[in-house]
């Protein structure tokens, strides 16, 4: 009975993979109109940069679960393995990681422009999500306006009113197979919010009046500190964006998007 017992735990432990493998298609190139993109834009339209942009905003629902078919990941939460931090100069000197990052808000992000020029090898987009919420791990170390900060542990954001600038050059290159696809070659991502607040957890080795020292202060010049490490964050965001780009629209011929 008992080697029966494992004979069946094992064909079901089986069936469970199999149907895991089933459930995540191997990302292809796709060679046939996807549902999520309801109506290639023409590039001789005089209203092309509004049709990218509601063809874009189309895409937001199916992005929030996720297009395997591609290899879009889902963004309801984004997850990000790490942002980086180094700053060596100013108001802020800190170094650092966030790591294993998850945000959740981006799938209500909302399309605000589009411009495409290919002509000049530009595609800038403009997109304003309303709430982000992040959980991740942080390891930092410097000073913020003067004020030491170091330690290992949980962190907490909200963002409010966040308002991002995409800024990419793009190429067109063809597949083996014939086939037109773009490719971004250079990415920058600027970004606003009207409001942040933050919670780091076990500064100074858990030290509980220093650690809330800190936090108190951090919140009060919280979009100062932002705005010192814009850049280092955009630069992070930016490698994120540019390989989720690359990956998904490297597999979507132009065709069914950009005729």
């Amino acid at each position: 009975e008992e080697m029966a017992c494992i004979r069946v735990l094992l064909l079901l432990s089986s069936l469970g993979l199999t149907f895991t493998l089933a459930a995540q298609p191997t990302p292809r190139v796709i060679t046939s109109q996807p549902e999520w993109i309801k109506k290639p834009c023409r590039r001789k339209d005089p209203n092309l940069n509004q049709c990218l942009k509601d063809l874009f905003q189309g895409m937001f629902p199916y992005m929030a679960k996720g297009i395997p078919e591609v290899g879009i990941p889902k963004f309801e939460p984004l997850y990000i393995e790490r942002i980086g931090i180094s700053k060596g100069h100013g108001a802020v000197t800190l170094s650092g990681n966030f790591n294993k990052l998850y945000a959740h808000g981006p799938s209500n992000t909302t399309t605000l422009s589009v411009r495409f020029d290919q002509a000049r090898g530009r595609m800038d987009i403009s997109l304003h999500i309303p709430v982000i919420r992040t959980e991740s791990m942080y390891d930092l170390k410097g000073n913020i306006l003067l004020l030491p900060i170091v330690g290992v542990g949980d962190a907490r954001l909200l963002l409010r009113n966040v308002t991002t600038d995409v800024f990419m050059k793009v190429t067109f290159p063809r597949l083996p197979t014939g086939q037109e696809v773009i490719a971004v070659t250079d990415m920058k991502v600027d970004f606003r919010m009207s409001n942040v607040r933050v919670h780091l957890d076990n500064l100074f080795n858990g030290n509980k009046v220093l650690g809330h020292t800190v936090n108190t202060f951090l919140n009060k010049n919280a979009l100062e500190v932002v705005d010192e490490l814009k850049e280092n964050i955009g630069e992070s965001l930016s490698v994120v964006f540019k390989k989720i780009m690359n990956e998904g629209f490297g597999r979507i011929p132009t065709q069914f998007w950009l005729q």
